[in-house]
């Protein structure tokens, strides 16, 4: 059946008649034990499994039952260590920061590129397209600076742990983890 005479159409008369082609079957046909259609039709003869996917996701609100919060997490879980509590929440919250602030600077750069790119293809009002790349460089500049500020919140962000460390050292030393003081160098009282 590959030419239109083999499949019925008649293309000589003013109307088109339909191919005497039978019918299709109502049901899918039923071959083996308990209905297991293993036609070759649809799939070709190759195995073909079916396959689901199921994804669960758990949310936990306040710390979940019982009202307790784990260590790091601040005031309703937005923020880790935004509670400053202890140096490990300053810590956390410094770095939550950084990170948060990192990926930021990078998609404000890339949408910098981005709208550089294509506003470089739009012409002016008398249809030319000189000084198109200087337009779109002077409204992608604005984009560029909060990139660069994005930046020094990461920069800064980790200044704030390290100033910490430094001016609260001493007080961190006492209320830290069993730090044992190091032993007092034993004097011999022969000097």
């Amino acid at each position: 059946m590959s030419t239109a005479a083999d499949q019925g159409w008649d293309w000589a008369g003013p109307q088109t008649k339909q191919p005497n082609i039978p019918p299709r079957p109502r049901t899918e046909p039923a071959n083996g034990p308990g209905g297991v259609n293993n036609s070759t039709n649809r799939t070709g003869g190759a195995f073909a499994p079916s396959l689901g996917l199921s994804v669960n996701k758990t949310t936990v609100v306040n710390g979940g039952p019982g009202g307790t919060r784990g260590p790091g997490r601040g005031a309703g879980g937005k923020v880790p260590g935004s509670d400053f509590m202890s140096n490990e929440d300053i810590r956390a919250f410094c770095e939550y920061l950084r990170k948060d602030s990192r990926n930021r600077a990078t998609e404000r750069a890339m949408d910098a590129d981005h709208i550089e790119a294509v506003l470089r293809t739009i012409p002016d009002g008398s249809g030319n397209l000189h000084g198109a790349r200087a337009r779109a460089r002077r409204v992608s500049r604005n984009l560029r600076k909060i990139a660069a500020a994005e930046k020094n919140i990461q920069k800064y962000a980790a200044l704030v742990y390290a100033t910490f460390e430094r001016e609260y050292d001493s007080n961190l030393r006492k209320v830290g983890k069993g730090r044992n003081r190091p032993p007092a160098p034993s004097k011999f009282g022969w000097r």
